[in-house]
């Protein structure tokens, strides 16, 4: 028993000596198919064993790393000793043929350096069709030639043999740079024969011209497979990657006879709450626009009157699928307030249109809106006076002014109280300008922002006439309008009233 145990542990030691020092570097397979990942093993035998700090091999960041250790006892000569054994698994997924380089590993303050690994990729083979494949992959779309900006469905079907024992899938949606690509649909799972299908749904919408190549989708497939661990003996279930390849699409994509603002088949409705109103209510109009096509970068209208508070809620846009069709869905409203009469001036919009080819225009009709109780004038805020302009209302007042006569009690005259309160001003400001340096000020913090508190208040607006006028300064106040004075002790408790 003692000559069979010294003839293992001098094969060990022989081995170890053949590895270059008490350190090796593995792998499970050398050669994989395209998408699945190296399984890289570290071992080392020694009491003080330290691996290197491994982000990456070959510029293929780590997915995921693992330390085991473990220690065997053994009876060598009468003598108990006890073998010390380090692990470290690191898994990454290379593209292409690659070697792994040498690492250097501690063990017991000695160095020791692994061999190099030569690994070898096998690229992924399309599968397209049921049959004897566990497997398959297939990408179509719905259409085979679209125009500048008109969105296409493409949708990606992976089948799995019912027989087949899939712990997990990894999907990477189809790559192109000719085409902006959104995920529509949630994937749907069915049953075709003895086949489990998933589908997954993508809106592509083209921004290049010509024929243009939308590459394969591609999944990684994770098989259940049985493991043995190295240090108990034991085995448990871990998937085992590959990677198959769907077909790629080649798509026509034609110019627009002109630039136009939409493409699709839209139409648009716009309504209006009230054409005649009082000072300072608002008047609320709605735009809508429907139809298929894509709606997401549409800017909308833009409306600019002189006089009149404008404010605009950000656009809602909605978009999902109607059968095989990207339908979407635009709404705005925009708000005015003044104290005159005012127009709401008409806006128009290109389309075209692609189920008519051809370019029609969307348009928001112009509104007169009458306003009752006001002034009649627009309503100004002045930035600042020019000095010409200050002197020549000063000559006015002036001129129209009669000088006061007479004198004071005391035998003042009007002319030396003028004189008294000009000197006394210079005198106030130059005690001001020394102090003011001695002096603390505290900023006020307010707890909420003049934007949120537009926000909270704006629904309440024909709820109460102070409302709508605290509203009104704060649409001024964020249209920049200088000289515009916010009570920020009342409108923090208008906003705490309505704030529930």
């Amino acid at each position: 028993m003692r000559k069979i145990l010294l003839g293992l542990l001098l094969w060990h030691i022989s081995l170890v000596m053949a590895m270059g020092a008490d350190a090796l570097a593995r792998v499970e397979e050398s050669a994989i198919s395209e998408g699945s990942s190296v399984r890289l093993i570290l071992e080392a035998i020694g009491e003080d064993v330290v691996f290197p700090q491994i982000d990456d091999i070959g510029g293929y960041p780590i997915e995921s790393s693992s330390t085991f250790k473990s220690s065997s006892m053994q009876v060598v000569n009468g003598a108990l000793t006890q073998e010390s054994k380090k692990q470290l698994v690191l898994t990454f997924t290379p593209d292409k043929a690659m070697t792994i380089p040498s690492l250097k590993i501690k063990v017991d303050g000695k160095e020791a350096a692994t061999d190099p690994i030569e690994i070898q990729i096998a690229k992924a083979t399309p599968q397209t069709a049921q049959g004897s494949a566990k497997f398959t992959l297939e990408m179509t779309s719905n259409k085979q030639s679209v125009h500048l900006g008109e969105p296409l469905l493409l949708s990606v079907f992976f089948s799995e043999s019912r027989s087949s024992e899939l712990m997990q899938l990894e999907y990477q949606k189809p790559q192109t740079k000719d085409f902006i690509i959104k995920e529509v649909e949630k994937e749907r799972v069915s049953r075709k024969g003895n086949f489990v299908v998933h589908e997954l749904r993508y809106a592509l919408i083209p921004k290049s011209e010509g024929n243009v190549t939308i590459e394969p989708a591609r999944v990684k497939i994770g098989e259940r497979s049985r493991r043995r661990d190295d240090f108990f003996g034991t085995f448990m279930d871990v998937p085992t990657w590959s990677q198959i390849a769907s077909n790629p699409l080649s798509i026509e994509v034609k110019p627009l006879p002109k630039d136009t603002d939409l493409v699709g088949n839209f139409s648009l409705s716009a309504t209006i709450d009230a054409t005649e109103v009082k000072a300072n209510k608002p008047v609320h109009l709605t735009v809508k626009i429907t139809g298929e096509g894509n709606l997401e970068d549409f800017e909308g209208a833009k409306y600019e009157i002189d006089g009149v508070t404008l404010y605009s809620d950000d656009a809602k846009i909605q978009s999902s699928l109607s059968g095989d069709q990207f339908v979407s869905s635009y709404e705005k409203k925009y708000v005015f307030i003044a104290d005159h009469n005012f127009t709401i001036p008409a806006q128009s919009f290109s389309l075209f249109d692609t189920k008519t080819k051809t370019v029609k225009e969307l348009k928001i009709e112009s509104y007169s809106i009458e306003v009752t109780g006001g002034s009649g004038a627009a309503v100004k805020v002045v930035d600042s006076v020019s000095p010409k302009m200050a002197e020549g209302a000063l000559e006015d007042k002036v001129e129209g002014a009669k000088a006061p006569s007479g004198e004071l009690p005391l035998g003042l005259s009007w002319y030396w109280l003028a004189a008294l309160a000009f000197f006394g001003g210079i005198l106030f400001a130059w005690i001001g300008i020394k102090g003011l340096p001695h002096l603390k000020w505290q900023k006020s913090n307010s707890p909420f922002g003049e934007h949120e508190a537009l926000k909270i208040l704006y629904p309440h607006t024909n709820e109460s006439a102070e409302v709508e006028e605290m509203v009104r300064r704060l649409y001024l106040k964020k249209r920049g309008e200088k000289g515009v004075e916010i009570d920020k002790k009342r409108l923090k408790e208008l906003v705490k009233r309505y704030n529930k």
